[in-house]
């Protein structure tokens, strides 16, 4: 596309190649803006730019903003990470101390309504047996509830935590509330 500027009747004329066929296109463009009056319609266009200068003007983002705008980021998401994450293993150890609770009362329940008064030989026996639950679920990292009877009437209910291992010092325990 080439420009060709007439100071005579101030008009700039763009020639299309003529691969389409287009005719000559003319726009308007004065060529001394300080002149204009801008109380005018007129002078007010005039000292506005025009779209083909303000696009061939812009330039894009360069690699180093670009960089820059990702590092700012993956910086927030570490951050917002590192905290939902650790709300989310708040959250596992609730879980497993309110299904802790729940599996002690149905283990009481289980031992009121036995005669004579006996503790469940595992927490399958709350389904199996007396239909007490549906069914025994694991705890909240997926392994299954340690069902220990300690004698008499008294029992303990353990989940081994995070590090899914038992004895370590993340377990939960219905011992460890008392």
């Amino acid at each position: 596309m080439s420009a060709q500027t007439h100071p005579e009747n101030r008009t700039q004329t763009f020639n299309r190649s003529p691969i389409n066929g287009a005719n000559p296109m003319t726009h308007m463009t004065p060529q001394n803006t300080e002149t204009q009056d801008l109380n005018t319609l007129e002078g007010r266009l005039a000292a506005r730019p025009r779209m083909a200068d303000v696009i061939r003007n812009t330039k894009g983002m360069t690699l180093v903003e670009i960089m820059i705008v990702v590092t700012i980021m993956a910086s927030i998401m570490g951050v917002v990470g590192f905290f939902v994450f650790g709300a989310l293993d708040e959250a596992n150890k609730k879980e497993a101390i309110i299904q802790i609770g729940n599996y002690e009362q149905l283990v009481n329940t289980y031992y009121l309504t036995t005669d004579p008064h006996s503790l469940p030989d595992s927490l399958e026996d709350l389904a199996t047996k007396k239909r007490l639950a549906e069914s025994i679920k694991p705890d909240p990292w997926g392994t299954p509830y340690i069902y220990k009877k300690l004698g008499g009437r008294e029992f303990e209910i353990i989940s081994a935590g995070p590090d899914l291992t038992e004895g370590t010092e993340d377990d939960i325990s219905s011992k460890a509330k008392e």
